[in-house]
Formats: structure tokens, C-alpha cells, sequence
């Protein structure tokens, strides 16, 4: 229920707080330039609030917090009075009229910049990017890279956190068949590098980790203590206790709760030996795991535990904190280089690169904010900042009913030294309507299949 709350408060503010920011941009800038505002709407449907400012705009809430609209004055929508025909969008100069059209997505840049400015300032905590088991056959084990290897570069770009591993990885996949991964060894902190092939990797499954199938896993140091033994589950019918450390299974020694995991994992519907030590002493456990469907349909064994929380040790954890002038640099840089990924990723659905199955809807949108509402205020702003990017960047598109569709217009209006015709126009806004309905079809199928594989 506290998860389901999380996702709800988390998804409403975000989708609130970013359209707003993206409307005030049009907004802004049409008042800058002497447009008059008729309604600054925020949500869709019949407004439940609404107000007006001395300057005659209507201020406005809707019921449907999905979106939101700035209604300037405008001939091509109502008669305009002509005392006021030079206050009209339609009169202005081509220059201005695309100022107003790209100032939303310009506005949600710079609250990315902001929003990853204040991330830098405050300090966000992530995993030293350290490989923990690798599976035998997988592609970073063709690779040579072994367990206990920190991740330091990638085709010379440092790496900081398994996010940067993510981001540089999914930016060649289908581009080019080797990367260079430089590594850093734990005990002895010699360094190698090896060639990564990514000749043969897809994104074209359903696992949230998109790297796990390389065989990258950060490396699990907490021991397999039991914490909560969930009811009616194989764990609940056998002699196991809250505090039972696992230390093996069918004879092979475990001492992460991956390890333990990935020994589990084809060994269902049939009985195991789990060796657990409990107050000192050694105890020997029968158990038959039961089969449970993961996202994407594979089939795992799960004998319903929940593992100790531990904490994770220090030498492991990285705090990236700066201060504000290199924040700012920082924070700047993330922008520009989540806004060029967003482009890859596009390119990439297009070319048949990458599978459309990664375009997210609303219940993946309200899952992730959830998610990092609940982990605190660093990581809520992180998702806040990449979820503004994809709207600046995706509003630019030269899709006809987007911002970029408009832009899109001028430009042709400026090449051929007249506007197009309204019944071009026309035909165009209804191509753009297809265009996006299907892609937000495609973006809620795809959420409901999470939901229901």
C-alpha cells in the first residue's frame, strides 16, 4: 500500500510539476515578447480551479494530470480585435513565433540542469561499479573479465557508478561490435582492459537491468542471513528461521545473497539440501522450492525469504558531492549527454536496433518515481531531471501536433516566404495526432505486458 501511495504522489507531482515548467516556458516567452496569454491551463478536461491575473490570462487546474496547454491569442483560432491584432501569435515574426514554440523544451533543459545541479550539491550514493559473479559462457566472460574488478573507464570515459556503465554501453549497441572496458583489481589494484563485444547484444527483452544479460553484476557482499520467512511458501513448511545464515546448497558453498540466487534459480519443483549455521551450530535443510515467473516469463526457483537487511560496506559505496561552480559544470554536462542518448535511443528504435518494447507509459513513469520517492529527495530529483529531458528532447521532434511539428512549419514558412495553407496545416496536425496516438498506445501496451508477464 506505502509502494502503491509512493507511485501515485511520485507520478502526479512529476507529470504536474514538468508540464508546468514546459507551459511556463511558452508562457514566459510569449509574454516577452508582447503576445497576450488567454489561459494557462495546467491538466486536461473542464478546470475544477481557475482564476484570472490583471493582465486578463486565465489561470487554470484540470481533472487529467497528464498534460497542459498555454491558449494564446491568436487568429487562426477566434476573431481577434483590431486593437489588439498585434498582440496575436499568428502576427508575430517568424523568429519570435519560434522562440515561443521552443522555449517549453528549452525550459525543461534548464530544470534538468537545475534539478541535476542541486542532485551534485547535495550528494547522490551509488555502488562502486565492481563485478561480482560472472555468469560462465556470457559475453564478459568471453571477455576475460573476472569477479572483483572494478569498472574505472570505457572506451576511455571514466566510470563512476553502474549508471555510467548503462549509459555508455547502450550509447554503441548496434553501432559498433568491440568496446574497451578498463578494469582496476581489488587486491592488488593492477589495471587491464578488455574488448567487450557487442556484436550480438539486443535490448530486445524485458529485464529492467538492460546489462545483466552481458554479464555484468555488481558484486554482492552481504552474507544470505534470513530475514522474514514469507507464508505459505516452501521456507515456511521446513525448519528455517529468522538469523539462519545459508552457506551452501547441494554441497556448493554461497556467501552472497546473489550467489544463493543464482543457484536457485533452475532448481524448482524438485527437493535441495540447504546447509544454514544457526546461534553457532550447523543445520542441514530439505526443501523443495516452488516455480515463480519473473518479467519476460522466465522461470526461477523461489523458496519465499526475505534476506536480513545489512548494510552495504563503506569502501563499496561512492558519494559524488561538489561544489556549486563544478555542480553546475557537471550537472550541465549530464544534460547534454542524457539529451544525446535519448536521440541514440530513438535512432535505434527506428533502425530496428533496439526494441520497442522500451517505450515506457504512464504505470512504468508512476513505478520509477515511486521507486526514487521513496529512496530520497537526491534520486527523486535524478528521475525528475532525466523524465524533463525526455520531454524537452521528444517536444522537438518534427512531428506535426509536437513543438517541434510547429517549429517545423515556421521553418518552411521562412523557405518558401508564406505560410502553408490551413488545409496543409490540417492534414499535417492530423498526421502528427496519428503519429503520437500510436506511439501512446504502444507506450501503455507495453505497460500493461510488464505488468501482466
Amino acid at each position: 500500500m506505502v509502494t502503491y501511495l509512493y507511485a501515485v504522489f511520485g507520478f502526479i507531482v512529476a507529470i504536474g510539476l514538468l508540464t508546468t515548467v514546459h507551459e511556463y516556458g511558452h508562457f514566459w516567452m510569449a509574454r516577452l515578447l508582447g503576445v497576450k496569454v488567454l489561459r494557462f491551463c495546467i491538466g486536461f478536461g473542464k478546470p475544477f480551479i481557475s482564476w484570472h491575473d490583471k493582465m486578463g490570462t486565465e489561470y487554470a487546474l484540470a481533472a487529467i494530470p497528464l498534460g497542459g496547454y498555454v491558449k494564446m491569442l491568436d487568429q487562426n483560432e477566434g476573431i481577434v480585435a483590431p486593437n489588439e491584432l498585434h498582440r496575436a501569435f499568428n502576427n508575430q515574426p517568424i523568429w519570435a513565433r519560434m522562440l515561443i514554440i521552443a522555449a517549453g523544451p528549452i525550459f525543461n533543459l534548464l530544470f534538468a540542469i537545475l534539478a541535476y545541479w542541486a542532485v551534485f550539491m547535495l550528494g547522490i550514493s551509488s555502488i562502486v561499479p565492481v563485478l561480482g559473479d560472472i555468469p560462465p559462457g556470457s559475453v564478459a566472460a568471453i571477455a576475460g573479465l573476472k569477479p572483483d574488478q572494478e569498472i574505472i573507464a570505457i572506451d576511455e570515459q571514466p566510470i563512476y557508478s553502474w549508471e555510467d556503465i548503462a549509459v555508455a554501453l547502450v550509447s554503441n549497441v548496434g553501432d559498433r561490435a568491440f568496446i574497451n572496458v578498463k578494469v582496476k583489481n581489488l587486491k592488488d589494484k593492477k589495471t587491464a582492459s578488455y574488448a567487450l563485444n557487442l556484436a550480438n547484444w539486443s535490448l530486445n527483452h524485458n529485464d529492467e537491468n538492460i546489462i545483466k544479460n552481458l554479464g555484468l553484476e555488481p558484486l554482492d557482499p552481504i552474507a544470505p542471513i534470513v530475514g522474514k520467512i514469507l507464508p505459505d511458501m516452501p521456507a515456511s513448511k521446513v525448519d528455517l528461521q529468522p538469523g539462519d545464515e545459508i552457506i551452501s546448497v547441494d554441497g556448493v558453498a554461497v556467501q552472497s545473497r546473489s550467489a544463493f540466487m543464482h543457484l536457485l534459480r533452475d532448481k524448482y519443483d524438485h527437493g535441495i539440501h540447504l546447509v544454514v549455521k544457526r546461534d553457532g551450530d550447523v543445520k542441514t535443510v530439505l526443501i523443495k522450492p516452488s516455480k515463480k515467473i519473473l518479467d519476460g516469463g522466465t522461470a526461477v526457483g523461489f523458496i519465499g525469504i526475505q534476506f536480513k537487511d545489512q548494510p552495504w560496506p563503506k569502501s563499496l559505496i561512492r558519494v559524488q558531492h561538489y561544489a556549486p561552480m563544478l555542480a553546475l559544470q557537471k550537472a550541465g554536462a549530464r544534460t547534454k549527454e542524457y539529451s544525446v542518448l535519448t536521440l541514440k535511443f530513438l535512432r535505434k528504435m527506428v533502425t530496428g536496433q533496439m526494441s520497442l518494447q522500451h517505450v515506457a507509459g504512464p504505470i512504468s513513469i508512476a513505478k520509477f518515481a515511486g521507486r526514487t520517492a521513496a529512496s530520497g529527495l537526491e534520486y527523486y530529483l535524478g528521475f525528475l531531471a532525466l523524465v524533463s529531458i525526455s520531454l524537452g528532447v521528444l517536444n522537438m521532434l518534427p512531428v506535426p501536433i509536437l513543438d517541434g511539428g510547429h517549429f517545423m512549419f515556421c521553418i518552411i514558412e521562412l523557405l518558401r516566404g508564406k505560410p502553408l495553407s490551413p488545409r496543409a496545416l490540417n492534414i499535417g496536425n492530423n498526421l502528427g495526432f496519428v503519429v503520437l496516438g500510436g506511439f501512446m498506445l504502444l507506450a501503455v501496451y507495453n505497460d500493461i505486458m510488464r505488468v501482466l508477464l
